[in-house]
């Protein structure tokens, strides 16, 4: 230990140029605690960012480097143009065939924009971006090519990264949520013949099977408690975003110090060389995917008889074609470049999704990312790494504007919890949307789709001159909130982020007011409002962070709690067999089933699957007792309506299309949920608990896979921090572990833990980073 004591005063020495050698370019130490998660020491921004890709590049090299082939636009080079996915397929965006994610990444990562990318970065930006890329290819000339992991080992696409990568994984992260959910839709775009027939203008339910609110969309539970929640007097954070457990938007954890200036640990994302979500001495932090907006659809008039021009004002505008090449190898080992054309607009490519947003010879439809050009967010999440308050936290994300899609949850040592729902969004008044707003698609903006008038320069985003970005709303006019008791969020609007001080008022491209809450809300605020009245079976009437520890693993479905008592009454009234395509189903024995159901969708759990199909089905047909009041927005809907003849018929119908879908899954509904949603380790199945449709606070959503669920998103990072006198009292867990690489000590140690319900206090201090029982240490430098 005493060698050890020394590190610092070594680095410091190597650190500091003498007569003797020169300095090096960058220097770094790196400490790991149990669980594999690296400490990195330096005394700057590039030794920091050295230090972490290094440090990444040992756990998660391959999947890095394969997403660099993505962003680069070569997928259909070395996986096969026809192939739909990679490990991007496990995010749940970009499942289409890789020479569509190929011409989507030429369109996006253009080198001038790259270029232009880099160029906006402040010099700190810069300085992390060149440490990382320096640290992880010092880890892929040490490993060589074949001390890689299998996954990449001897691989042809296997190459150095750069910092023009890290700027096309940044932009490629920035579109997550808008232009990535219409790469096909992007690439399939081309005008019609003279002679096709106008398509109807009618919008069909198509159009929103998969929307930029995504089929399975990443989410996130948070609280922010306050010093008059906390029994301390102190902030209490607790944070679980639902993020993907394989592929690019796999979080990584990490600790980060420049001494005297920076001092921060939690998570981000890959790339990314700034904790993202985590907690530094003074106050902890996490983020939400908010619902505002960040893209629109322009519906572009045509010309008779030439659909590539479009009414602006009174005069035709022509629409550019870009022509972009995809690389493909040919049967005899060649390469051979592939055309393909895109209409861009000037509003953004042009589009073509069937169900209402076809390209007709009438009109066409174009898209308008706000985040195409949101180059902030490096500088983003090192302001608030670099902040010594939350107020400095405040005035970061509202300066710049720089948070893709995310809300921020925060809480202090002084006992004040604050929320942001500040993002990157179009400048759009709610009478401009009023004027604007293309009528047949009245009904899209639920599905986050909003479709404008292209023909009037009126109905263009307007400019506010304190915006960092041309057409986007500057931050000082979006949702914060500042409370002493608690703020809140689980991926529903602004307007309930404290029920005692309702936001309201704003765009609802920006946050929507009298609108339903999602479940994971209601049964957030339900919680609290409980520990607030002492009626929740716990001593007193605040919080600690045991208190809140069951928060982070409650497996209870939301709607069942809502709907239990009557479809159990529903189903003892013994509903008759129904049918479902040339089958007859009865129900007797899947009614059975769901009055047994404990309404959790825990391992032991006998009836989730049933649910969950059922509700999948029926939440779509007004089955509700109670319909939503905007006046009892965490009251209602609620009830299942099941003595109304025509909801009968419904719910039966729903029950048996639900069984008849397991079966054509392969999926045994009477099994336990733990044999059916596992992971493999090794040659052990291992039970995840969690769920997804019917709202469950420890969400997880899982793809049917030979008659299993594997989970592919959900509870990722948790982590609950509180404060003391010497710093900050955290507990965290990152549920899938460091490591993508199955061969690691690290890639499946922590699941156990997720499983059995347990948090692991998380070490911040220097004393107890060197107590922890599997310290090691070592300083790289060059």
């Amino acid at each position: 230990m005493k060698i050890i004591a020394k590190i610092p005063a070594l680095l410091g020495a190597l650190l500091v140029p003498t007569a003797l050698y020169a300095a090096p370019q960058y220097s770094s130490q790196i400490q790991r605690t149990s669980f594999g998660v690296p400490h990195i020491l330096a005394e700057n921004e590039r030794g920091v960012g050295y230090g972490l890709g290094y440090a990444y590049a040992q756990d998660n090299a391959c999947v890095f480097l394969d997403e660099m082939v993505t962003v680069e636009g070569r997928r259909s080079l070395h996986f096969g143009a026809d192939t739909v996915g990679g490990p991007d397929a496990a995010s749940l965006s970009m499942r289409v065939p890789n020479r569509q994610i190929d011409a989507f990444m030429a369109l996006l990562n253009d080198p001038a924009e790259v270029e232009q990318t880099w160029a906006r970065q402040p010099e700190s930006a810069r300085e992390l971006v060149r440490g990382y890329v320096a640290g992880f290819n010092r880890y892929l000339r040490e490993a060589g090519s074949s001390g890689l992991p299998a996954a990449c080992r001897g691989k042809p696409w296997v190459r150095p990264i750069s910092t023009t990568d890290i700027m096309r994984l940044m932009r490629r992260y920035a579109v997550q949520g808008s232009s990535a959910q219409f790469v096909d839709n992007i690439v399939a775009a081309k005008p019609p013949t003279t002679g096709e027939k106008s398509a109807s203008a009618a919008v069909s339910p198509e159009l929103f099977s998969r929307g930029p609110d995504m089929q399975f969309g990443i989410g996130s539970n948070a609280i922010a408690f306050g010093k008059d929640t906390v029994q301390d007097g102190k902030g209490l954070l607790f944070a679980n975003p639902h993020y993907p457990w394989e592929g690019i938007l796999r979080f990584y954890q990490f600790h980060l110090t420049i001494p005297g200036r920076m001092d921060v640990m939690g998570v981000s994302l890959p790339g990314i060389p700034t904790v993202s979500i985590g907690f530094s001495r003074d106050f902890a932090w996490t983020h939400t995917v908010n619902t505002s907006v960040h893209m629109t659809l322009y519906r572009l008039e045509l010309k008779p008889g030439d659909p590539t021009r479009y009414r602006f004002d009174g005069s035709w505008r022509k629409l550019k074609r870009k022509r972009v090449h995809v690389s493909l190898r040919t049967e005899d080992g060649g390469i051979r470049r592939e055309a393909h054309d895109l209409w861009l607009s000037d509003f953004g490519p042009v589009i073509s999704r069937p169900g209402g947003l076809e390209w007709t010879v009438r009109h066409a439809y174009a898209l308008r990312d706000a985040n195409w050009d949101n180059s902030r967010m490096i500088e983003t999440w090192h302001g608030i790494n670099l902040a010594r308050t939350l107020d400095q936290v405040e005035r970061v994300v509202v300066d710049n504007v720089g948070l893709p899609w995310v809300n921020l949850l925060a809480a202090d040592r002084e006992g004040r919890a604050l929320y942001t729902d500040v993002t990157v969004t179009p400048g759009i008044s709610k009478q401009k949307l009023d004027q604007c707003l293309v009528k047949d698609f009245e009904a899209s903006m639920e599905h986050g789709i909003v479709v404008l008038d292209g023909a009037n320069s009126d109905c263009l985003w307007d400019n506010d001159p304190a915006a960092p970005q041309p057409g986007i709303v500057a931050g000082r006019n979006l949702p914060v909130l500042w409370r002493s008791d608690f703020v809140q969020n689980a991926n529903d609007s602004a307007w309930m982020t404290n029920p005692a001080a309702p936001l309201e008022g704003y765009s609802p491209t920006a946050s929507a007011d009298g609108v339903e809450q999602g479940g994971r809300t209601r049964m957030g605020i339900e919680i609290v409002r409980k520990r607030q009245s002492g009626i929740d079976g716990l001593p007193g009437n605040t919080f600690t962070a045991d208190a809140m520890r069951h928060l982070a693993f409650t497996n209870d479905v939301f709607v069942a709690g809502l709907l239990q008592a009557d479809l159990s009454a529903f189903c003892k009234s013994r509903p008759s067999a129904v049918t479902v395509g040339a089958d007859t189903i009865d129900l007797a024995e899947a009614c059975d089933t769901l009055r047994r159901w404990d309404g959790r969708a825990s391992p032991e759990s006998i009836g989730y699957p049933l649910f969950s199909s059922w509700w999948k089905c029926a939440e779509k047909k007004d089955v509700y007792r109670v319909a939503f009041d905007p006046r009892r927005p965490l009251e209602t809907p609620a009830g299942l309506n099941w003595q109304d003849e025509a909801v009968v018929g419904k719910i039966r119908q729903c029950l048996g299309e639900a069984i008849a879908e397991l079966a054509k899954l392969e999926i045994d509904w009477r099994k336990p949920w733990g044999e059916i949603q596992y992971v493999d380790v090794g040659t052990r199945r291992v039970p995840v608990p969690g769920g997804a449709i019917g709202d469950v606070y420890n969400s997880m959503y899982s793809l049917p896979e030979k008659g299993r669920m594997r989970p592919a998103l959900g509870s990722s990072y948790i982590q609950i921090v509180g404060f003391d006198d010497n710093g900050p009292v955290a507990d965290g867990l990152l549920a899938y572990s460091q490591s993508t690489n199955p061969e690691s000590p690290h890639a499946h140690d922590q699941l156990p833990l997720f499983l059995a319900g347990r948090l692991v206090r998380q070490p911040f201090r220097q004393e107890d980073i060197r107590n922890d029982p599997t310290y090691s240490v070592v300083t790289i430098s060059e």
